[in-house]
């Protein structure tokens, strides 16, 4: 019987490969390439005796075995009658737990995230992980490579034990297996050097086993208790557990195995989606990616990496189809180039093809907050005076003037500019859109904000002189329909202590706040379905110190001005 650290689904997937094996070539002494036959489900190693050799039993074990005393069990199990008489061309069937063994650790080679050892510890890249010894990913992956160079990516939340890791130094060949208690791993296995040892195998709570030289992905679903495997590569031997029995799946097919461990019929997966049409740059903090759903998927799952190796893997995330369509949101990736990877979800859970686009992110530095004139503004003037927040990650802003919303063609467009106000004069009267960006260096432009829309009437009879409001300002961001955005007022750029918070669905906001000097707002959307994107950068504004009346409004001299005093 196979060591107790095996379990019987990897047995079976040995046995598969047993049965797979159909070519047969006499070595001496070792043969590279012959049929591995067993005695019922017990895997073994084929040695054919050759006139050369003078083979004996007893010779052998000292040859092969790691108890050479154990050369009984090899007569029993090949039905000898006699040990020292060996007949020429007899293939003799070595039972692998025999075998000399020398343990080989698996190897990490990378992490990101969280990713913990058997004993709780954060796992680093390089790091060893033993036969018997376990991985669990938290919201991070890894990437580990097995003694045979079987390469699996753990995704996040999934837990993996490595069952076997040896070397076979005798018989040049190598046991690979692990075991998957939950989540998912994407394997690329390597070739068989010994055709006539068991191959790398996965086991699960379900039964599913794999077999060498093919790339596939696995799934345990331990809410559903199922399994669900996708081929995209080579065959895959799928086995429940009890005996039931199997399916050997194609390329460009998935399966799933049960709670009872019965295994289901191939089922082609998914075809790859249509990326072409997604947006190459993303100009905002929070990455969207609009899917159009494919007939029969059901959600779909996206990946973000710096390159398309995928090593490693940045961000995973899945996202329901609802009306028709989906949406992958990634947040909190830094500026840069990124391929993404998508792949459908159908409604057995089983992931299809993936299809790669390349994305630029860039989002920063963000753009400021417009303060002034208000979204949509009439003005009978023909000077305007346009204000906005500060971006402490900006030297300097970009403002731009257009008689259209696509600014094809600016009417005016100002770099370089240090202070958050400029005031434009001479403008005829008519329909205005400007907006802003903000400036690292000038060469290092952040993406430009919301369009913002200014009307211009012609100047009637004079009027008096505008009274100052009583400490209010007008913010104005962008938004999707039915986002409700909620926005925070602090004395600091931590927000330490918030001193007030507002919760809107317009696109603007008019509020008071409690008190003058120096202020930091920030704000952050919710969409409909309930995801919460991050906050935007803090940006800095002030409101002035002036001498209030009974009613809490600025007092007026007889010119119409606030009259102010110092902080």
């Amino acid at each position: 019987m196979p060591p107790r650290s095996w379990s019987c689904v990897q047995v079976l997937v040995w046995s598969l490969a047993l049965a797979a094996s159909t070519s047969a070539v006499a070595a001496a002494p070792v043969p590279a390439s012959v049929p591995l036959s067993a005695a019922g489900a017990e895997p073994s190693f084929p040695y054919t005796v050759t006139a050369a050799s003078r083979d004996t039993l007893i010779a052998l074990g000292r040859r092969f075995l790691a108890d050479p005393q154990q050369w009984p069990q090899v007569q029993a199990f090949n039905q000898i009658a006699d040990p020292r008489r060996l007949a020429v061309g007899t293939v003799l069937r070595i039972p692998v737990r025999l075998l000399a063994k020398e343990s080989v650790p698996a190897q990490v080679l990378s992490v990101s995230g969280d990713v913990r050892g058997a004993d709780g510890r954060a796992v680093a890249e390089g790091q060893a992980v033993p036969q018997g010894d376990s991985l669990r990913t938290g919201d991070g992956q890894a990437t580990v490579r097995l003694v045979d160079g079987t390469v699996l990516r753990l995704r996040p939340s999934t837990a993996v034990q490595v069952d076997a890791s040896q070397r076979l130094p005798r018989v040049g060949g190598v046991l690979s297996g692990v075991r998957v208690q939950e989540g998912q791993i994407e394997v690329k296995a390597q070739k068989a050097v010994n055709a006539g040892l068991p191959g790398f195998s996965v086991s699960t709570p379900q039964g599913l086993l794999g077999v060498r030289g093919t790339e596939f992905r696995v799934a345990v679903d331990g809410l559903a208790e199922v399994t669900r495997s996708e081929v995209l590569e080579g065959q895959v031997a799928a086995d429940g557990h009890d005996g039931k029995p199997g399916q050997r799946v194609h390329a460009g097919f998935g399966v799933v195995v049960d709670r009872t461990g019965a295994v289901q019929p191939p089922v082609p997966l998914l075809v790859a989606p249509e990326v072409a049409g997604l947006p190459v740059l993303q100009e905002r903090v929070l990455v969207r990616m609009p899917i159009v759903a494919q007939p029969g998927a059901v959600a779909y799952l996206g990946q973000i990496a710096a390159d398309t190796r995928f090593e490693p893997v940045l961000q995973t995330v899945r996202a329901e189809v609802r009306g028709g369509a989906a949406e992958l949101r990634f947040a909190g990736l830094p500026d840069g180039r990124y391929v993404l990877r998508v792949r459908a979800e159908d409604a057995r859970g089983l992931q299809g093809l993936d299809a790669q686009h390349t994305l630029t992110l860039k989002a920063r530095p963000e753009p400021p907050l417009p303060t002034a004139p208000a979204v949509g503004a009439i003005l009978t003037a023909t000077q305007v005076g346009f204000t906005w927040t500060a971006n402490q990650d900006a030297r300097s802003y970009r403002w731009q003037l257009a008689d259209s919303e696509d600014f094809r063609a600016p009417l005016q467009d100002r770099h370089g500019l240090d202070a958050t106000t400029l005031s434009v004069g001479d403008l005829p009267p008519g329909v205005y859109h400007w907006r802003l960006a903000s400036e690292r260096n000038p060469s290092d432009q952040g993406p430009f904000g919301a369009v913002q829309r200014l009307e211009l009437r012609a100047l009637p009879v004079p009027l008096p002189p505008p009274v100052v409001g009583t400490g209010g300002i007008r913010l104005a961001w962008e938004g999707l329909p039915g986002q409700t955005f909620e926005v925070e007022f602090a004395r600091d750029a931590r927000f330490a202590a918030v001193e007030l918070a507002r919760q809107t669905t317009a696109l603007a906001l008019d509020v008071t706040l409690p008190g003058t000097g120096r202020y930091f707002v920030r704000l952050r959307a919710r969409d409909p379905d309930g995801y919460l994107g991050p906050y935007t950068a803090p940006q800095q504004f002030d409101i002035p110190h002036c001498l209030r009346d009974g009613q809490g409004g600025c007092t007026t001299s007889h010119a119409g001005s606030p009259v102010l005093i110092e902080p």
